[in-house]
């Protein structure tokens, strides 16, 4: 079997695996191989809820989703870098539950716990 035709296989097969995934949104990629065009849907992770959660679970929870890359930001304007994550809670996310989500798209507000308490927002 030529390499020409071991690729085409293995992207078909890559495509029908992809397919049986289910109705998630999707981001669509096409490759041209000769004459012909294999075109694949990958389904896109889906945002969870992470508002008053602490940051680091709130980043492995989108880490489950398979987005690796999300920002953090100070909340209160101080521009404080969040270096120990479970000392700072969410207070707001950039995109609601559910929606699609990609590398870098995730930005997270968040303030030290103990001002969200004090603020009642948690």
């Amino acid at each position: 079997m030529s390499t020409r035709r071991q690729c085409l296989s293995i992207l078909v097969a890559l495509s029908i695996s992809l397919t049986a995934c289910g109705d998630a949104p999707s981001q669509e990629r096409s490759w041209q191989i000769d004459n012909s065009e294999v075109s694949t849907s990958v389904p896109r992770p889906l945002m969870p809820d992470v508002v008053c959660l602490d940051l680091q679970t709130a980043q492995d929870l989108i880490q489950d989703q398979g987005v690796f890359f999300s920002r953090s930001n100070d909340a209160s304007g101080q521009s404080r870098s969040q270096v120990i994550d479970r000392n700072w809670v969410v207070v707001g996310q950039n995109l609601p539950p559910g929606s699609p989500i990609g590398e870098g798209e995730v930005v997270l507000d968040v303030l030290k716990i103990s001002e969200a308490n004090e603020e009642g927002l948690c």
